[in-house]
């Protein structure tokens, strides 16, 4: 157990070997920091099927978002299928805006896990907070404002035009919290695979 939050490198590795304990072998983590065109295609298709018409981005949306300072993006993939991607970048005010958060399997704390991650990142690199938008519930009845809320973000009160307003205040004890929460802890064996929907 570390005893502090462990770095981002180290989360990383952990998170990993999580996916391929629970997911199947073939599962990676990949890092970026720029994008290519296969990596705005995954964004873009992730983003089409997850996500309803009016929150999807256009392509040159991702490209802007990549162009802002500290961007990153993390993607997991099994079996050269995405399963799932996080990102975001810096904001004027010392924080960091966790923009995007998709996975593609439901139910298997992968969301989670990859939101603590990227925590982890903004925290490892001297950010004071994590924002983001959301919603109260999508028309799917996930309960989308708790997910976050569950991860220690405050709500903030409701934009109308950008949604439910969360932020995350950064403290080792809050990044050692959530990586022994949603990283380090004793994920059984799935007995049978759970397939990844194909984006091809």
């Amino acid at each position: 157990m570390f005893a502090t939050a462990p770095t981002f490198a180290e989360a990383t590795t952990a998170t990993e070997a999580k996916l391929r304990q629970t997911m199947g072998p073939d599962c990676k983590i990949h890092v970026h920091t720029t994008l290519n065109d296969a990596l705005i295609q995954t964004i873009l298709q992730v983003d089409a099927y997850k996500f309803r018409q009016e929150l999807r981005y256009r392509r040159e949306e991702v490209i802007e978002h990549s162009n802002n300072p500290g961007f990153i993006l993390v993607t997991a993939e099994c079996g050269g299928q995405p399963l799932g991607i996080v990102y975001g970048y810096d904001e004027p005010d010392g924080g960091f805006f966790l923009d995007t958060l998709a996975s593609m399997v439901e139910g298997r704390g992968i969301g989670h896990t990859l939101a603590t991650l990227i925590i982890l990142h903004a925290e490892n690199t001297a950010h004071r907070h994590v924002t983001l938008y959301t919603e109260e519930e999508d028309e799917m009845g996930r309960k989308l404002r708790r997910f976050y809320q569950k991860m220690g973000f405050a709500y903030l009160g409701t934009d109308p035009s950008k949604g439910d307003v969360m932020k995350l205040q950064l403290t080792p004890e809050t990044t050692r919290e959530l990586y022994t929460r949603y990283i380090a802890g004793t994920y059984a064996q799935i007995p049978a695979p759970i397939p990844v929907p194909s984006l091809n």
